[in-house]
């Protein structure tokens, strides 16, 4: 599967929306519009493997698809979720990416922070 940037944004800010602290959330009932629960559930695998999320993946008896339960945003994933959660900034970043045939996270990542930094820079007149 492919990793859709979009929908790791729409999940972060889900997340973060949503989830109470001392709480989680099993990510198998989450919908959001424009994405198969497949898709959000593979997001939601990814962003744990790559330490966006703390969580663990449970398995039910009679069900081949493992659900995914969110505990808490890592400090390393509000920081990437600060640098793209800004709609402008983020439709600044997706120009810049669809330039480019691929894009890891921490590449958006990078690129959001330099369009936020242009920002700030024009801002104060740099």
């Amino acid at each position: 599967m492919k990793l859709n940037h979009e929908c790791v944004r729409d999940v972060l800010i889900c997340i973060e929306e949503n989830l109470h602290y001392g709480c989680y959330i099993d990510f198998s009932t989450v919908e959001l519009k424009n994405y198969s629960s497949e898709d959000l559930l593979y997001t939601a695998a990814k962003l744990l493997e790559a330490g966006f999320l703390n969580g663990e993946h449970i398995s039910y008896i009679g069900s081949s698809i493992p659900d995914i339960r969110i505990t808490s945003i890592t400090w390393e994933g509000h920081q990437f979720l600060d640098n793209i959660r800004d709609d402008n900034v983020w439709k600044n970043t997706k120009n810049v990416l669809s330039k480019l045939s691929s894009a890891s996270l921490s590449m958006v990542g990078n690129i959001a922070s330099q369009i936020i930094s242009s920002m700030i820079q024009k801002q104060l007149g740099i």
